[in-house]
């Protein structure tokens, strides 16, 4: 099976979007499993919750102010 690498550029509200779709999808997928409708459910929940995990970790501020990071 062919395996691709995805990277993709977000924006604040973009990131704030996909956050909120992500959790969506994951509440749905619970609710089709609870009621029974298949393992392919787990699949997608594991899906989005792997996602949801990588959104924020390789996050570069681009504007505003950087008071806090220490440049020593």
């Amino acid at each position: 099976m062919t395996t691709y690498s995805y990277k993709i550029v977000l924006d604040d509200s973009e990131s704030l979007l996909l956050e909120a779709a992500l959790k969506l999808m994951m509440t749905q997928c619970q609710e089709k499993l609870d009621a029974g409708m298949g393992a392919h459910w787990l699949n997608k929940k594991h899906s989005a919750q792997s996602i949801l995990d990588k959104l924020y970790k390789n996050t570069t501020q681009t504007s505003g102010n950087n008071f806090f990071i220490d440049n020593k």
